[in-house]
């Protein structure tokens, strides 16, 4: 089913992506980790989870924990505990012992005493998870880890030399911690040691209609070619935005209200996704955001917001790192036709 409100976890369910599929499988086999790396709604998670499936046929179990919001590693700790299936108990002989050691009950939202060292418990969580199993850990959103970020570094990097048996995929932006993963200092911990990357860029026109296109057949849904160019017009191309609408077709509403209700529900997304990008930032961004929704070069952004070309440099490059804008021919634009009219509801 190709249309659906929860992450593909098979590949059959996976449009589209079978040569990032191989990439990752190569990549684990030889013993790396993986970033994977995208927009919102280009289907990370997605990616993610069928890759955890394909190597469940290999022999190792997996563990997937969301990390949205999560702020600092202690949280990171208490959601990572908050994500373990109770079906773990009877899978790992001695994770019984290990959780009512820390005192910790599966089954709930994870709260850890102060007194007790939230890095000790993941390392030895994940150390003891992978004793005797390989494990496969999807940490999903991982830059979203703002506060201990050299803590969890140095305990990345004693789970890496520790054990075989254990392999991360970080899904996320490349911000933050995701950013140092990929590009550590010769200082860090993990130099040397950086995880595979894997983009998911938005898809090209065609592919996008031929994704509706066997969405809809699959649903047996009629549709017309003209109808499909309206919703990649107004979505554009990446896969969360086209499934809020094949998932309405599929239901059974006619083609002007799914795509009234998919565009609604997805410039609501996009729009959040914008004002956690602006945050702390000033009314400049907005207008430099703004002005990128119709395409803008960077002296006409530079004069009409007036910041230093350094605080103007950097912002766009968080803007590139988070896949929102690119540049052709001097011209920065928002790529994304959801993101643009976001952008412009901005005040």
């Amino acid at each position: 089913m190709l249309f659906t409100q929860r992450p593909c976890e098979t590949r059959e369910e996976l449009f589209d992506r079978d040569e990032e599929i191989e990439l990752a499988l190569r990549a684990v086999r030889r013993g790396a980790w993986i970033a994977i790396l995208g927009i919102r709604m280009s289907g990370k998670t997605s990616l993610a989870k069928v890759v955890a499936n394909e190597l469940r046929r290999e022999g190792f179990e997996s563990l997937y924990v969301n990390l949205v919001g999560v702020g600092g590693i202690r949280a990171c700790a208490e959601r990572v505990l908050s994500s373990l299936p109770r079906s773990f108990l009877n899978r790992f002989e001695s994770l019984k012992a290990f959780l009512e050691f820390f005192n910790i009950r599966v089954g709930g939202e994870v709260r850890l005493s102060r007194s007790i060292s939230s890095a000790r418990v993941l390392e030895q969580l994940f150390l003891e998870l992978s004793r005797k199993k390989k494990l496969v850990v999807i940490l999903d959103e991982v830059q979203d880890i703002r506060g201990g970020v050299r803590q969890f570094l140095e305990l990345l990097y004693r789970l890496r030399t520790a054990t075989k048996n254990l392999v991360f995929i970080f899904t996320g932006s490349a911000i933050g911690l995701m950013k140092t993963l990929l590009n550590p200092a010769p200082t860090s911990p993990l130099y040397g040691r950086s995880p595979i990357k894997i983009e998911l860029k938005a898809w090209d026109e065609e592919t996008a209609l031929e994704f509706l296109r066997e969405g809809l057949s699959e649903c047996g849904i009629a549709h017309s070619d003209k109808e499909l160019r309206e919703v990649v017009s107004k979505l554009g191309t990446l896969p969360g935005w086209l499934s809020f609408y094949g998932l309405r077709r599929c239901i059974g509403l006619p083609h002007e209200k799914s795509l009234e209700e998919a565009e609604t529900e997805a410039v609501k997304i996009a729009e959040d996704e914008i004002h956690n990008i602006l945050e702390s930032r000033g009314e400049w961004a907005k207008k430099a955001l703004r002005m990128m929704a119709y395409g803008a070069r960077w002296s006409e952004i530079l004069a009409e917001t007036g910041v230093s070309t350094r605080t103007l440099r950097d912002f766009l490059q968080t803007l590139r790192n988070l896949y929102l804008i690119a540049e052709d021919g001097g011209v920065y634009r928002i790529s994304d036709p959801v993101y643009r009219r976001a952008a412009l509801k901005i005040r």
